[in-house]
């Protein structure tokens, strides 16, 4: 009960964080009448999946369930990148007029620490679950690797321009972009700067959030 009590304050936080972003776009939206910016909702739900597929596989009839859970995982990390991918969403500031660039930062970073949140939360609820079936260190090791699988995540997205989804629509062709990669690592040096860059970033951060917690429990 108290780990549902959690996910619901949670939820209802992270609720009212979102109202704020959505306020925010939807200021732009009137002053500018422009909806270039609405993108930043779609991308904040691709974001928040994670977190709903962790919220499944904390039931203890699928969590159990060996198939289905690491059929859940597989999944959720293929999702996870959606939530740190916002962060470069940064990248449309500069198209910002001279009037508006700060309010356009304000409004970019507020969706993008949304999707942070979420997805730590997401990734929080997934080490717990894991604990179950491995040792601290190796939980810790497969959190680093899933965090750095994020930032390669990011640079498909946002450098390839691939999708989630394009996993189940295209999978030949994202197999081959990402073998080019693994093969080839000298020729696409900018590949793994970008994913060690910001699986670090995300690293740190996570750490540092758990260190946070540890402290005040």
């Amino acid at each position: 009960m108290d780990t549902v009590y959690k996910h619901i304050s949670f939820v209802k936080k992270f609720i009212i964080a979102v109202t704020f972003s959505s306020v925010l776009l939807l200021i732009r939206i009137i002053k500018t009448d422009s909806l270039f910016f609405s993108f930043l909702i779609w991308n904040l739900f691709l974001a928040s999946i994670p977190y709903g597929i962790t919220l499944l596989l904390s039931f203890k009839k699928i969590h159990k369930n060996r198939w289905l859970f690491w059929f859940g995982f597989t999944v959720w990390l293929s999702f996870l990148p959606n939530a740190p991918y916002i962060i470069t969403d940064l990248q449309h500031i500069r198209l910002s007029t001279l009037q508006s660039v700060w309010f356009d930062v304000l409004l970019i970073l507020s969706f993008a620490i949304n999707g942070l949140i979420v997805g730590f939360a997401s990734l929080r609820t997934m080490q717990s679950l894991l604990l179950e079936r491995f040792s601290v260190k190796t939980v810790t090791l497969i959190i680093y690797i899933v965090l750095l699988l994020c930032g390669f995540g990011i640079y498909l997205g946002r450098v390839l321009r691939w999708n989630s989804w394009d996993i189940l629509t295209r999978p030949l062709d994202i197999i081959g972009d990402i073998a080019k990669r693994v093969l080839f690592p000298i020729e696409h040096i900018n590949t793994w700067a970008f994913t060690i860059g910001f699986g670090c970033f995300l690293i740190i951060t996570y750490q540092f959030i758990q260190y946070y917690q540890k402290e005040n429990n």
